[in-house]
């Protein structure tokens, strides 16, 4: 009985050396991602805690708001469950000029939630989030946070007739409406007794679905001038009458460029201060912490961040 010969290629070196190479990808396979953030464990664990313990998203408490810059703000609940909404990044396509200075920061949080998919709102991968609600409709919850998504349509150019008449039914028309790209879903987060909203960049006039869930809002974060026309801004903040707002989506001193052709919104804020004599609170930091006592008596107060946001 003869044997037959092992050809070279698949000899007794080349299989000693496939070995090697399978241990060596096993081995990568089990190190771990050291590109990730230093420090604790950063797994669902504390998902898990709080889907078993529960909450009531009605029950006061303190609600903490860092402003990210932009449209991006994170919102921690009473029982310490995180949201980031709207993080922004330049635009990937290279289609656009570079709109801001600096890379959005990897933080950690437990929720990532997106308005919609343009590139100063979506990008949701940059963000360590255990997990992803993007351009949500519908409700979701869990623990002490229920968040509400409602569906509609992002502003488009404004007519004549939106800016003379903003309460209009045909003061906007979109020939895009039906793209994609034209998608914004509103979202509404209720934790610590607030029910805070998040225009992202609706048009002025949404569909009239979501007109319950919107008036006599505590808190309403609102793109103001640049998104939304004054006239137009001043039309939804009467229709929906909320507690208080928070400018968004303006230009920011050390985050915006020149080429975003984004504009303060100084200007805004002082004329709701002076003609319209609202009450403003102009933040020193970038961080605010509210509950229903704060609020109390409110009326349209304005707070806001001005050129100050959050790096990390």
């Amino acid at each position: 009985m003869s044997l037959r010969r092992v050809p070279p290629a698949f000899g007794t070196g080349a299989c000693v050396a496939l070995v090697i190479s399978a241990l060596a990808l096993c081995v990568r396979a089990q190190t771990p991602d050291r590109s990730a953030p230093a420090g604790p464990v950063w797994n669902n664990n504390s998902l898990i805690a709080l889907q078993k313990k529960g909450g009531d998203p009605a029950r006061p408490g303190d609600v903490a708001i860092d402003f990210y810059g932009h449209d991006a703000f994170k919102f921690t609940s009473p029982e310490g469950l995180t949201i980031l909404v709207d993080p922004w990044r330049n635009d990937p396509a290279g289609l656009y000029p570079k709109w801001f200075l600096h890379n959005f920061p990897p933080l950690r949080v437990d929720i990532v939630l997106s308005t919609h998919a343009h590139f100063d709102h979506d990008a949701v991968s940059v963000p360590h989030g255990l997990m992803v609600l993007d351009r949500l409709a519908g409700r979701f919850r869990l623990g002490d946070v229920e968040i509400t998504g409602l569906a509609d349509k992002h502003q488009c150019a404004s007519t004549p007739s939106a800016v003379s008449n903003p309460s209009s039914a045909n003061s906007q028309t979109c020939p895009s409406v039906d793209a994609a790209g034209q998608d914004n879903a509103i979202q509404i987060i209720a934790t610590g007794g607030l029910r805070i909203a998040i225009w992202g960049d609706n048009r002025t006039l949404p569909d009239a679905f979501v007109d319950p869930y919107l008036k006599g809002i505590d808190v309403l974060i609102l793109p103001v001038d640049n998104v939304l026309p004054r006239p137009e801004a001043d039309a939804v903040i009467r229709k929906y009458d909320p507690m208080a707002i928070i400018p968004a989506h303006y230009s920011i001193q050390g985050l915006s460029t020149q080429a975003s052709g984004l504009e303060s919104a100084d200007a805004w804020v002082a004329d709701q201060e002076n003609a319209h004599h609202a009450e403003v609170r102009r933040l020193p930091t970038a961080h605010l912490t509210l509950n229903p006592v704060d609020l109390k008596g409110a009326h349209h107060r304005i707070y806001y961040f001005g050129d100050h946001f959050k790096k990390d």
